[in-house]
C-alpha cells in the first residue's frame, strides 16, 4: 500500500520532548510460579470457520503525494462488504525524510478524541516512542479530517526544515512526543477501557516475557512485570482488553496436540504486580493469515477482532469456549498491502501507517 495514505504520527514542535532515551526505570515486579493456569490438552477442541486465509505478500513503500487533501478508501474484497474512509493523514517526517514512517501500533481512547502511537525507529528495531495527540482539537480547530486533511503533515514536514509557520506551531501544541525507551516489537499497545490504563508485551514470543505500563502523561514505562506462563508456551505478540477489564491474547499453533494453523485465544488479567492468563479451550481451526499482527476489541459489539496481514476475523466474546461457525465473521480481505494493519477500537481501522473513519461498522 502506497504511503499516501501514511498514519504516523505527530511530533511536538516548541515542546520537544521526544528524541532522547529514557534513564528512569520502571517499578519492576518479578512474578514467580507459571502465570498460565493448567489445562488438560485432550479437552481442547477447534470450530471449523470459514478458511479465507490471506498469504502473505512483499512490502513495499512509497512516499509519493504525501500532502493528500482528500480521503482515500479501502473495500472489503471477500466476506461481509465493509468500506473504511481516510479520516486524518498523519505525518511521515518530523526532523528527517520518513523518520516516522514505522508505526507497530494505534490506539484511540474510549472517546475517540486522543489517539497513541507507538513507532519503533525502523524495521526490526526495539526502540521506538509514543506519541499522543488531541484528535478532537486538531479536528476541530484545524480541519484535518475535513478542509485541511494536509495540516498535520504540513506541519511535520516544516518542522523537519526549520521553517515553522505559526499555525504550524499552533497545531503542534496539541501533540506530544514521549522519550525513546525499549519497545519490543510495539504492535502490542493496548488500552484497558476499564481504569484508562496503557499496556504492552515487552518482549513478545519468548518464554520468559513482560508487559508494561505506559503513564498517559510522561509517554514512558511506569511498570514492569517480569513473568512466564510456562516453560512450553511463548506469550503472544498482541494484546488487547474488554470493557470488564479482561486481558486477551492469541497465537496460531505449529501443531503438536493442536492442529497446525488452529488460533489459540487466552484471556486473564493485568494486575499492578502480576498477570494471569487461561487458554480458552477452544480455538478457530481456520487463521486468517501468515502471522498475527494485532487483536482488538469492540464494546459496543462485545467482539473479538483478530488481525493478520490485510485480513480480520470476527467473533463474539460471549461466546468464547461455545463458538459455532455461523457468529464467526469470516475474514475481510482488503485492498492493500498492509503487514501491520490493526484495529483501534470501533470507529477506526489502521491500515499499516494509515487511519480509515468506518463508514459501515465492523459486526
Amino acid at each position: 500500500m502506497k504511503k499516501t495514505i501514511l498514519l504516523t504520527t505527530l511530533a511536538a514542535a516548541a515542546l520537544l520532548v521526544g528524541g532522547t532515551t529514557t534513564s528512569a526505570q520502571a517499578k519492576t515486579y518479578n512474578q514467580k510460579g507459571n502465570a498460565l493456569a493448567g489445562y488438560n490438552v485432550k479437552k481442547y477442541r477447534t470450530v471449523k470457520n470459514q478458511n479465507r486465509f490471506v498469504k502473505r505478500y512483499t512490502f513495499k513503500r512509497s512516499y509519493s503525494n504525501i500532502f493528500q487533501t482528500k480521503p482515500t478508501s479501502i473495500h472489503a474484497t471477500k466476506g461481509k462488504k465493509v468500506t473504511f474512509k481516510s479520516n486524518v493523514f498523519l505525518p511521515v517526517t518530523y526532523n528527517h525524510s520518513a523518520d516516522w514512517g514505522n508505526p507497530q501500533a494505534e490506539v484511540l481512547s474510549t472517546d475517540g478524541n486522543t489517539l497513541y502511537e507507538l513507532i519503533t525507529q525502523s524495521s526490526g528495531s526495539n526502540k521506538g516512542w509514543i506519541v499522543k495527540y488531541n484528535l478532537g482539537q486538531l479536528r476541530h480547530k484545524f480541519g484535518i479530517s475535513t478542509h485541511h486533511m494536509d495540516a498535520l503533515r504540513r506541519a511535520s514536514y516544516d518542522h523537519s526544515v526549520g521553517k515553522m509557520t505559526s499555525k504550524d506551531q499552533q497545531i503542534m501544541k496539541y501533540v506530544k512526543v514521549g522519550p525513546k525507551f525499549n519497545t519490543g516489537h510495539g504492535q502490542s499497545l493496548a488500552m484497558n477501557p476499564k481504569n484508562g490504563q496503557l499496556w504492552f508485551i515487552g518482549k513478545p514470543v519468548a518464554i520468559n516475557t513482560n508487559v508494561q505500563r505506559v503513564s498517559t502523561s510522561s509517554l514512558k514505562p511506569i511498570t514492569k512485570i517480569n513473568f512466564k506462563l510456562k516453560n512450553t508456551v511463548t506469550m503472544g505478540s498482541n494484546l488487547t482488553f474488554d470493557k470488564h477489564g479482561n486481558a486477551y491474547f492469541f497465537t496460531y499453533s505449529n501443531g503438536g496436540w493442536a492442529p497446525k494453523g488452529a488460533v489459540k485465544i487466552y484471556k486473564g488479567k493485568i494486575g499492578s504486580k502480576s498477570v494471569k492468563f487461561h487458554l480458552i479451550m477452544q480455538g478457530l481451526r481456520n487463521r486468517p493469515g501468515t502471522k498475527p499482527q494485532s487483536m482488538a476489541y469492540n464494546a459496543k459489539r462485545n467482539r473479538l477482532y483478530l488481525v493478520s496481514d490485510s485480513s480480520i476475523a470476527s467473533l463474539p466474546v460471549a461466546k468464547l469456549g461455545k463458538l459455532k461457525a455461523s457468529p464467526i465473521l469470516g475474514n475481510r480481505r482488503w485492498i492493500t498491502n498492509s503487514q501491520k494493519t490493526a484495529i483501534a477500537d470501533d470507529r477506526a481501522l489502521v491500515v499499516d501507517n494509515s487511519c480509515f473513519r468506518l463508514n459501515y461498522a465492523l459486526s
